[in-house]
């Protein structure tokens, strides 16, 4: 079981997240944007961020910047959306990227693939 943090702002993209991820047998807790995610990561140890990146309030790219300045910084981070990968700032860091519409299967194997790395 990996516990995994979702900041998905589509509500029916998150359902459809959060599902495919408990179903893989993964502690899921999800986020309406980046601002949710924050406040949910002090309170929840998460082994994996999975991020949209175009999202209200704080979006995807200040989420991830937030969480690479936290203590340890070694939260790793997927990437989801449908702006292309080369269109992606370059000082943006990320661990793994999937575009939109997500595929599950490959989803639930970087995950695993990510906890691992730790």
């Amino acid at each position: 079981m990996v516990r995994v943090l979702v900041a998905e702002d589509e509500a029916f993209t998150a359902i459809a997240l959060v599902d495919t991820l408990e179903r893989q047998g993964h502690q899921v807790r999800d986020a309406a944007d980046g601002a949710d995610a924050i406040s949910l990561l002090d309170n929840f140890d998460a082994q994996v961020l999975v991020t949209d990146l175009m999202m209200p309030n704080v979006d995807g790219a200040a989420l991830i910047r937030h969480v690479r300045a936290r203590p340890g910084a070694g939260l790793p981070v997927i990437l989801i959306t449908g702006v292309p990968q080369s269109k992606l700032p370059e000082d943006l860091s990320y661990d793994a990227y999937l575009g939109k519409p997500v595929d599950h299967a490959e989803l639930g194997r970087m995950v695993a693939a990510l906890a691992r790395r730790d």
